[in-house]
């Protein structure tokens, strides 16, 4: 089959690729993992809203009930909780049957390690080869494994309690204004923010899967209608999670969406006033974070996309917090993962703690200017991005390699990489001056153009 987990986990649109069949195999090859590590493995699963969650959880719950391994069902959860029950219950391993933010006909399988951090690349090449294998363990009558559940939502909310200033969030009552799209964040975030004494309204939780009201991914463009109602009601933030709550995008009292690398920046700066630490994000993230880490005197490091080699960095580093620019901000002392839970209430104490509103707090951050776009092409688009970045060196340019082609300008930046979850290349540009960030996205179209021009690319 060649490979087939991507940068978290495994995804594909039911029934065509990931089905039933699909997941029971999966959890057959995991469990067969597992088995030879330990000899009663338990592993902790849970799946977000979407239609086909429960038939894929079962299954997969199925298959490693037949390899030995006890399963604690924690039930529809967003992905940190999930990833913050495996490391609290102490299992072997866990798993979240979520798309995150793919379409409604689209669901996905993400492994985890038994802290609850995405399963490192080294054992799903070996749940892999185990996969393709089909030799699976199978266990007797006598020791197959056994189901129980668990309900975390209030352990999670007592951990998130013991993090933050409760008695200041209560006391500015911020109204809130959150938009899950029908995601799993629906049964978290609204109570907790009401917990911690927010006024909160709230857009599309019906968990019905079907993500009718808007896709799941939070963009600009998909965010249009809520930006409309934001507007209407001025509250003092608003936020909108993907499918899985992984991530939090936010908006401004007006309904201006606000980029994830200034919220990620925001909360860096609120995070290092209270303890000093080393920073981590990736190489498309912008150097605001940069500049933030130099008022706190702290080095920030550099890896490739995806949040399992950021928490992985961080892990090895003692780092306090990091992230990447779509919103998805780790922290590691909570959960080894993204947590869009979290991060929108640190954004909710550092409003009511500073006293200010999230314009004013936005408006003290140093200023950097971005496009974010994409390219459709047809044919391997690593080759494509690889020539790029051969002929901009050729021509004398600075190019960083540690994920895609970053070429480095004086002033800025512009990244141009293959995506790791679907057939596009990401173009993002960034300069401190305004308009220069567009000079070089134009470029790096141009020359990616150049350099592939046996390629079909759809601009």
């Amino acid at each position: 089959m060649g490979k087939i987990f991507g940068t978290f986990g495994v995804r594909g649109v039911y029934p065509d690729f990931l089905n039933e069949d699909f997941a029971l195999k999966m959890a057959r090859a995991f469990g067969t993992f597992l088995k030879g590590l330990k000899e009663n493995p338990r592993v902790v699963v849970g799946r977000d809203t979407r239609r086909t969650g429960e038939s894929i959880k079962e299954s997969f719950i199925s298959g490693l009930i037949s390899s030995g391994v006890d399963v604690l069902d924690v039930g529809i959860l967003p992905t940190p909780l999930v990833q913050y029950s495996a490391r609290i219950l102490r299992v072997d391993g866990g798993a979240v049957i979520t798309a995150s933010h793919n379409p409604p006909e689209y669901n996905g399988i993400k492994l985890l390690e038994g802290n609850g951090m995405g399963l490192s690349r080294k054992k799903e090449a070996a749940v892999e080869e185990i996969f393709e294998s089909g030799k699976f363990y199978a266990s007797s009558w006598k020791s197959v494994g056994k189901k129980s559940r668990k309900d975390m939502k209030i352990d999670y909310f007592m951990s998130v309690m013991e993090r933050v200033d409760a008695n200041a969030i209560a006391s500015r009552k911020p109204f809130v204004v959150v938009d899950e799209a029908g995601g799993a964040g629906a049964l978290i975030l609204p109570e907790l923010l009401e917990t911690l004494g927010c006024k909160v309204l709230s857009l599309n939780s019906h968990t019905s899967g079907f993500f009718s009201a808007r896709n799941p991914e939070p963009n600009e463009s998909n965010l249009k209608d809520t930006e409309k109602i934001v507007k209407a009601l001025s509250p003092d933030i608003a936020v909108a999670q993907d499918g899985d709550a992984d991530r939090a995008v936010f908006m401004t009292s007006d309904g201006k969406f606000v980029q994830g690398d200034k919220t990620f920046a925001l909360i860096e700066k609120f995070v290092l006033s209270e303890r000093k630490g080393p920073v981590v994000t990736t190489v498309a993230t912008s150097n605001i974070i940069d500049e933030v880490a130099k008022e706190f005197e702290v080095e920030v490091y550099r890896t490739k996309v995806g949040d399992l080699v950021v928490t992985g960095k961080l892990l090895e580093l003692g780092g306090v917090i990091g992230g990447e620019e779509n919103g998805g901000v780790i922290f590691p002392d909570l959960v080894l993962g993204r947590d869009g839970i979290f991060s929108t209430v640190k954004i909710v104490e550092a409003i009511s703690k500073s006293g200010k509103t999230f314009e004013e707090l936005l408006s003290e951050l140093p200023k950097f200017y971005q496009i974010k776009d994409k390219i459709r092409v047809k044919g391997d688009r690593k080759s494509a991005v690889l020539k790029f970045a051969k002929l901009l060196k050729s021509e004398g340019f600075t190019v960083d390699l540690t994920d895609g082609a970053k070429v480095i300008f004086d002033d800025g930046w512009v990244l141009v990489r293959a995506s790791g979850t679907e057939p596009i290349i990401r173009i993002f540009s960034e300069s401190r001056i305004e308009g220069k960030e567009k000079e070089y996205h134009d470029f790096a179209i141009s020359k990616f153009i150049e350099a592939n021009k046996d390629l079909e690319v759809e601009i």
